[in-house]
């Protein structure tokens, strides 16, 4: 028979332990319950981004006003020149969605800041610095073969254009870090959180984030809305792939910027970003096809460099209230 000090002093049989099932990006708030908390989250970032755009961008209109760059004329007209004014106003307006996005994740989720960055929680520059590797040369190569295609006449060098050249390189990366923050980041998310089913959450959470994203981009061409939807599509395969925001925004960063520069440099910056109908045609499938071709090569660099990709999902967090301890408890 088993001496029953024996049996006393063995350790209680392990339980085993539930398994964590990972999630992708675009999936991490799927465990916080209320569909109300995405559909508010996500009408506050809209009317904060008009608001944004409307105080700024009026303040810098206002100053180029009273430089003498714009004209009433031109403000009645609706035809109002990118002066370095509005370029900056319009970069700083989009670079504050991201405090903006961030907040309302916090606000409504009651998840980390840094989780709007990357499963990890934190931006990860380091990875982003190995994706710039592949990804800067083949825009460059983009860029400089559909410059050479058409005539190059550059502008004369004077201070308003290296001003112009100046804040696109020092914020225009702000500007599209905003727009991802919001569009792939929290709007995304957000809408994802509705489903338990990751294909459909990605599927549906996707088609909402691309087509707000193409819609905020006024375009009044067929071709260039349809860009601007792939072009979400690809930025929503790439965060997803990748586990984070880095490789959208390094994108959308890398494509605005080398967009932009040659755009100045040859006088053509509100041509470069006329949106009017008859502006696209059959070409826009050769950038949309490189967005696509981009996040596949995202996906596959995570891999090859062991990128997470996936964490537990953020489970809710529900405030109790502080306990008050007896004066004579241990607590106490």
């Amino acid at each position: 028979m088993s001496d029953p000090q024996n049996l006393i002093d063995m350790p209680p049989p392990t339980q085993a332990q539930p398994t964590v099932e990972n999630v992708t990006y675009d999936h991490a708030l799927s465990r916080i319950r209320g569909a109300w908390r995405g559909i508010v989250a996500i009408l506050l970032l809209v009317i904060g981004f008009l608001l944004l755009s409307i105080v700024i961008g009026g303040l810098g209109i206002g100053i180029e006003i009273a430089r003498g760059a714009i004209t009433l004329h031109q403000i009645n007209s609706g035809l109002v020149p990118f002066t370095p004014g509005v370029l900056l106003s319009t970069n700083v307006a989009l670079a504050l969605t991201i405090p903006l996005a961030m907040g309302l994740q916090r606000l409504f989720f009651g998840a980390r800041v840094g989780t709007l960055a990357s499963v990890a929680g934190r931006f990860r520059w380091k990875w982003m610095g190995r994706l710039a590797l592949i990804i800067v040369p083949v825009w460059i190569l983009y860029i400089g073969a559909s410059v050479l295609i058409g005539p190059v006449e550059f502008v004369a060098i004077d201070g308003t254009v290296l001003i112009m050249i100046a804040i696109v390189i020092l914020t225009t990366p702000l500007q599209a870090a905003g727009e991802e923050f919001g569009a792939r980041g929290l709007i995304q998310r957000s809408a994802g959180s509705w489903f338990q089913n990751p294909a459909t959450a990605f599927v549906v959470s996707t088609l909402i984030a691309s087509s707000l994203f193409a819609l905020a981009h006024l375009a009044g061409d067929p071709w260039l809305i349809a860009y601007y939807f792939i072009f979400g599509v690809s930025m929503s395969l790439a965060a997803r792939g990748t586990g984070g925001l880095e490789a959208p925004i390094l994108i959308h960063a890398t494509n605005n910027v080398l967009l932009f520069l040659p755009a100045v440099l040859l006088g053509q910056l509100d041509q470069g970003i006329d949106r009017s109908a008859g502006t696209g045609g059959p070409f826009i499938l050769i950038p949309m096809a490189l967005c696509l071709a981009a996040a596949g090569i995202s996906t596959l660099w995570a891999r090859r460099n062991r990128v997470q990709t996936t964490a537990p999902a953020i489970e809710q967090r529900m405030r109790a209230p502080l306990a008050h301890p007896q004066p004579n408890s241990p607590q106490a």
